[in-house]
């Protein structure tokens, strides 16, 4: 299992001021979503639907595909390991930095893995294997690109984690294509990463051999009240991207400016810093400020970190933070 995940407060007994450290859009939760949520908070009495049928009806609307071509997941993550033990007959290759738990999956069934820079996706290059894991927009770089010649290679199954695709105005959906399974999430965008709502979309066929291994009632009731009301209701629901953007370019010139360290260029509203020395702990002790230790994701240096933009009042607290450590000489 993962280890050095984003929004892990609960491990530290630290009150924390601001959480930069999850890529969740900032922000309270919806209004109408809590109220809906505590008014069907007594259906848990009873067993959700096994295999979240209605969930899995209302976002073949929202994706505009049949309902054979979506499963509902506890999250994407349950999707990532069921996709890597249904294939787990072929080799894998990751596209790298990336969400570890592609490479924790494919591991656990024993599979052959490689690894390819992600930068090489731009010029379409393709390592020869069976199943490809990549994200779009990338996590943890925010680096975002077109996908359209993976219809080129329809030998290759590809999973295309598609979780940030709200935050990328310029990032393309491949749903509908054959050879791929796409990984979508209400996680991020919806602000409900405790609740866990992940969906695979794809070919029938390809959706079937992961609906025969899929435990029953993974996804809980709440979580699928949660989804059928954000469907819903979902012009509550939408991203204000550009706002989102434009916080975010003002924040990276400011930190570029009170640091002189590398602040990474991104299509989304997190990014990478390189820093000189580890920032994690002294970041969330002495400021209370919690960031993601990016060392964990395979070829980034080890001290670098992720951060994802809050307001501009959050945003400017850790500024300010940085700034010190940059003249102490941290």
């Amino acid at each position: 299992m993962i280890e050095g995940h984003g929004d892990d407060a609960w491990k530290y007994n630290i009150p924390i001021r601001a959480d930069f450290s999850s890529n969740v859009l900032y922000g309270e939760l919806d209004a109408g979503l809590l109220s809906h949520l505590q008014t069907v908070l007594v259906h848990v009495t009873h067993y959700p639907e096994a295999g979240a049928q209605s969930l899995q009806r209302a976002a073949s609307q929202a994706y505009g595909v049949s309902e054979e071509m979506v499963l509902v997941t506890n999250g994407v993550t349950e999707a990532i390991y069921l996709i890597a033990q249904a294939f787990r007959q072929r080799s894998a290759i990751i596209y790298t930095p990336a969400f570890a738990e592609y490479e924790d999956a494919c591991r656990v069934q024993g599979m052959e893995i490689g690894f390819r820079d992600w930068e090489e996706l731009r010029d379409g290059g393709l390592g020869n294997a069976g199943l490809v894991f990549l994200c779009n927009p990338n996590n943890p770089t925010g680096f975002s690109t077109g996908l359209d010649w993976l219809r080129n290679h329809p030998e290759t199954l590809f999973v295309v984690d598609e979780s940030y695709i709200e935050f990328a105005p310029n990032a393309k959906s491949v749903i509908g294509l054959p050879n791929v399974l796409v990984l979508r999430s209400l996680t991020k965008s919806c602000r409900i990463p405790g609740l866990r709502v992940g969906f695979v979309v794809g070919a029938p066929a390809l959706i079937g051999q992961l609906r025969d291994i899929k435990m029953p009632w993974s996804v809980n009731r709440l979580a699928i009240e949660a989804g059928l009301y954000i469907f819903s209701h979902s012009r509550d629901f939408i991203v204000p991207v550009q706002r989102l953007l434009d916080e975010t370019r003002v924040w990276q010139g400011a930190l570029r400016a009170a640091t002189g360290w590398k602040i990474w260029d991104t299509d989304t509203h997190y990014f990478l810093i390189d820093t000189p020395a580890p920032m994690k702990m002294k970041l969330l002790s002495d400021y209370g400020l919690l960031v993601r230790d990016a060392s964990n994701f395979r070829s980034l240096m080890p001290n670098t970190i992720r951060v994802a933009c809050q307001s501009p009042e959050h945003n400017h607290l850790l500024t300010q933070a940085l700034a010190e450590c940059s003249a102490a000489g941290r």
